[in-house]
């Protein structure tokens, strides 16, 4: 691992004097040419001590690998170091052999444009042992590959994947007669990550051959590749150590080709301390004695499937275990009881996947763990899923009702990736969306079968429709399906484009096509592609003969599909209709936030599907298509019988991805009959959500008048049903946002309390037994809101309830607050408190081991309005002694910044500790995410230049993402300029008419 360096103390601001001039300071005069001879001698000394440490490194401690071919691979003795060299045939070594090749040249690379390995080898098979040494002080690891090769085309190299290991030996072998071949050279290319073996004779095509290879690596802190984690247990600290691979961090564990579509068969053996346990991808069939470690075992791994290097996993720890059948879950031992949920679940889902896709699961069991610290939420490693305890570990009275749909969301998410993912695997990280929007989507479908009360796939609108909208409103947004070459790239395409989108237009697609017609083509796509890579056309054709087969569908789905994948962006349709000929124009042109007409004409066009309804018909339950705009931008119809005084919705249920604008009448009806108490629920609830989101982001992006949008916005008053106010809430909250350091932010707050006000009193603050996720999470979203806007009433029974916790004679065994309220709790008595409140919430964080309470104390520590607390709160993020752990930074800068009050301040702190930050978190991914969040507020033109100016001096390496950071504040400024005083003037005349505010 590469070490940052000091900063360097330059006092004056210049850099340091790097000439070497023929005077010193102290007077002492050299020649020119007596200090090129230093210079020579210099350069020829640190050459002859790289050579020296290459080849006499520090000897593993012992000779700990067995066999895993008949080619026996080099190893370093206890005693001596045996220095084998590469080119030689074994039978002739002696101790003096000395290597004649070129070793660990780093050659001269120009600016990368490409990372794919060249196409000349594949790899068949791995064999992996691993040897992991977990205690405090080394944390290392030994590993020894055998790679058998497959030549496609003659070559005389060999490039490969390798990051931050140090090779101890390179072999190469002739697979049929076993005869070494002589390596004249290894090289490194860093920026692409490849190590280069350059061989004296040429390898021939359809041959087999064997790498071998031994080396040493770390057990990083930086949460990817094979990295080590630590939790507590009754005072000690216990160690572990496992993988995170997705999406180009194998190469950190093993050497190997690093691609999804170089699939290969591995067999994993790996030592671990006798009182230890360690899983992989397959079933252990085989233990047996270490030979020279004494409290080591080893355990040996079947042979896997033909998979991707990422999927690989590999985990030893201490943990607890449970099982039903072919299903394990692991977690940490006081903790275990807490994943009794996922195993009862995930047998569920998998038995429903089994059936949706018509394929058995091809392996023998499937493992889940929660582990301390995990990058990410969860990843779908082949048999052997991974995940944070958070998304993994729900304790029925402790853990939020919320908490149970979270995790069987995940659950279902990773095991829908079994099959779309893992048996099939896109060929390149183009397509990741193939992975991501399919297991996004089938995470809904799946648990909505298996949990049939929770109605999850009305909240999927919400989650994966309404909430893309807002990125793929940038111009900055991406194509689902985009060229990336480097690791940074690749990382940055893991966003809600690839998740989110890439999810609701599979959403559309099979409303589109029909559920008969969807599903069968699913299941040919994987049968056609198993245990094999396929492109997004792959999908697209099978889908095609399917419907053509069924005679569903008379498009290919390639044209209508790619549309959406091979697009930046998401089209608005605009509706008008002629009242007194009765023809209906229907209009396309991309939505972006920052509305600039003049480029209308270079604007994409789409492929789409347009269902509709009218006042008289109220059918919300078709959502095939009635009609199509087939890449055109505009299309006239006059057969569709609406009467004038009759308001018409098109798409319906929101299926498709798309915004809708009316004439100005329409949404005149639309806002009469919304506001009409005894009419609004002839509308179904998606669409009254679709109308309210639809019009405020209208508004916002100058395309609707904001008094419309906002006359629609108060038809909420008489709503109870969760969608469509969580629409409104998240719709108003940007609104809440700008105007939250302005002058007439009261008007705003007592707008949206007398809203909200009687839904607050119909759900209460009493939690039934049995209640349902979605009116859960609907009491959250009220509550939190009513006390975020300073509601009296709500403000003192939260302060009440924190302050009866506080007084209790054991805090930590005796809380009488429900789960599900106690977010609103605990930030109210943070907020309105001092250092004693805020520090009483610290120690509760530092002694919680219940993962949903630690991550609930993590988001409330950040409500003070104390900013020497906040400050003290950020300094603490960065601290590896605090208790926060790494991959909980990002939500300590969110939970800072979620106020007017600390957002500067996050802000101040993000750019003063920019360098100590980028050290610290050792992720791009995770800079991005910090540096979106403590941006989300500005929306000044000076907030603007200063951003800027920031990017430009220090960000330059964070690529998309901070351009559409940068992008968004833009838009917040632009926003301002155009709707503030229009928003202020609909206020202060609304609060005018109602004086019961």
């Amino acid at each position: 691992m590469t070490q940052a360096r000091e900063p360097l103390n330059i006092m004056d601001g210049n850099p340091p004097n790097c000439d070497f001039s023929t005077k010193t300071k102290r007077g002492v005069y050299l020649s020119k040419s007596l200090a090129f001879v230093i210079l020579v001698i210099f350069a020829l000394a640190l050459v002859a001590t790289s050579f020296l440490v290459y080849n006499f490194a520090a000897c593993p401690q012992t000779d700990h690998l067995a066999n895993v071919t008949k080619y026996e691979l080099t190893h370093c003795d206890q005693s001596k170091l045996l220095v084998i060299p590469l080119n030689t045939d074994k039978s002739v070594l002696t101790e003096s052999s000395t290597p004649n090749y070129t070793i660990n040249t780093t050659e001269d690379v120009p600016t990368v444009t490409d990372v794919r390995l060249p196409n000349n080898i594949k790899p068949d098979r791995y064999y992996i042992e691993l040897t992991p040494y977990i205690f405090e002080g080394n944390f290392t690891f030994h590993g020894k590959t055998s790679i058998v090769l497959t030549v496609k085309n003659d070559t005389q190299q060999v490039t490969f994947h390798s990051v931050e290991l140090n090779f101890t030996s390179i072999e190469l072998f002739e697979q049929s007669e076993g005869k070494a071949l002589k390596i004249t050279r290894r090289s490194e290319d860093v920026p692409r990550q490849f190590c280069i073996i350059t061989l004296a004779e040429t390898l021939k095509a359809g041959q087999q051959y064997v790498l071998n290879i031994t080396y040493t690596g770390i057990l990083n802190d930086n949460l990817h590749g094979f990295y080590r984690s630590s939790y507590e247990e009754k005072n000690v600290t216990k160690w572990i150590a496992v993988t995170q691979f997705q999406a180009t961090d194998a190469r950190r564990a093993f050497p190997c080709w690093d691609e999804p579509a170089l699939k290969a068969r591995f067999t994993i053996s790996i030592a671990r301390p006798v009182y230890m346990t360690s899983v992989s991808n397959m079933n252990i069939i085989k233990r047996d004695n270490h030979s020279t470690l004494s409290d080591y075992v080893w355990d040996h791994y079947a042979e896997s499937l033909p998979m991707s290097t990422y999927l690989v996993a590999f985990a030893v720890t201490d943990f607890g275990s449970k099982s039903d059948q072919n299903f394990t879950v692991w977690a940490r031992k006081e903790a275990l009881t807490s994943a009794e949920y996922a195993l009862d679940i995930g047998p569920k889902i998998l038995r429903f996947l089994e059936d949706y896709y018509k394929i058995t699961f091809p392996l023998p069991k499937i493992d889940m763990v929660a582990l301390p610290d995990f990058k990410a939420g969860a990843m779908e490693n082949w048999g052997l899923l991974t995940f944070r305890e958070i998304a993994m570990l729900y304790e029925s009275g402790s853990s939020p009702t919320t908490a149970k749909a979270r995790v069987a969301a995940v659950v279902a998410h990773e095991i829908a990736h079994q099959w779309f993912g893992n048996l099939v695997t896109p060929a390149w990280w183009s397509d990741i969306w193939l992975n991501e929007g399919f297991a996004s989507y089938v995470e809904y479908v799946a648990v909505d079968a298996v949990e049939k009360t929770w109605k999850l796939m009305e909240v999927f609108v919400l989650n994966e429709v309404q909430s893309v909208f807002k990125l793929d409103a940038l111009t900055s947004s991406h194509q689902i399906s985009v060229e990336v070459g480097n690791p940074e790239e690749i990382g940055a395409i893991f966003d809600k484009i690839s998740y989110g989108k890439g999810s609701a237009i599979l959403r559309m697609m099979n409303h589109f096509l029909t559920d008969d017609v969807f599903n069968a083509g699913i299941t040919d796509y994987l049968n056609a592609k198993k245990f094999g890579d396929a492109e997004q056309r792959d999908l697209w054709s099978a889908l095609t003969n399917a419907a053509r087969r069924k005679g569903a569908f008379d498009a290919d789905v390639a044209v209508v599909m790619d549309s959406w994948t091979l697009q930046t962006g998401f089209p608005v349709l605009t509706i008008s209709r002629n009242y007194s000929t009765n023809v209906t124009q229907f209009r396309q042109e991309r939505f972006v936030l920052i509305n600039n007409t003049s480029e209308e004409q270079k604007l994409p066009v789409w492929w789409i599907p347009v269902s509709y309804t009218t006042a008289s018909e109220k059918d919300f339950t078709s959502t095939r298509p009635k009609l199509w705009l087939r890449g055109e931008r505009s299309i006239e119809v006059n057969n569709i019988t609406v009467s004038q005084d009759d308001w018409f919705i098109a798409n319906i249920q929101q299926t498709g991805f798309y915004r809708i604008n009316y004439d100005r009448y329409n949404w005149q009806l639309l806002v009469k009959v919304l506001n009409d108490q005894s009419r609004f629920e002839d509308i179904h609830p998606i669409n009254r959500a679709q109308i309210v989101d639809d019009a405020m982001n209208l508004a916002l992006s100058g395309r609707l008048d904001y008094r419309t949008a906002l006359d629609i916005s108060s038809y909420l008053i008489h709503e109870r049903s969760y969608v469509p106010w969580k629409a409104g809430l998240v719709a108003l909250g940007y609104i809440d946002t700008m105007l939250s350091k302005g002058a007439y932010y009261l008007e705003y707050k007592r707008y949206v309390l007398n809203l909200l006000t009687e839904a607050v009193k119909d759900l209460g603050w009493e939690v039934t037994a049995n209640e349902s996720v979605v009116r859960a999470q609907h009491r959250v979203d009220l509550l939190s809101t009513a006390c975020h806007l300073e509601h009296m009433d709500c403000m003192e029974h939260a302060v009440r309830m924190y302050n009866s916790w506080m007084m209790s004679a054991n805090p930590d065994a005796y809380n009488e607050i429900h789960a599900d309220v106690r977010s609103t709790v605990y930030c109210v008595g943070v907020q309105v408190g001092g250092a004693r409140e805020w520090n009483f919430a610290w120690e509760r964080f530092r002694v919680a081991s219940a993962p949903s309470e630690r991550e609930l104390l993590l988001s409330v520590l950040g409500c003070t309005r104390a900013p020497y607390l906040l400050y003290r709160y950020l300094e603490l993020s960065l601290r590896n002694d605090s208790g926060i752990r790494k991959q909980d930074t990002v939500r300590v800068f969110s939970a800072v910044a979620g106020s007017a009050i600390g957002q500067p301040i996050a802000f101040n702190f993000v750019r003063a500790n920019w360098l100590r930050l980028k050290e610290y978190v050792g992720s791009v991914s995770t800079l991005n995410s910090i540096l979106k969040v403590v941006t989300r507020r500005l929306n000044q033109p000076h907030e603007y230049e200063e951003l800027k100016r920031f990017v430009a001096e220090s960000c330059g390496e964070l690529g998309r993402p901070v351009q559409q950071v940068l992008e968004r504040t833009a838009a917040n400024v632009q926003w301002m300029e155009r709707n503030y005083q229009t928003i202020v003037d609909w206020l202060l005349a609304a609060e005018k008419g109602a004086k019961n505010w």
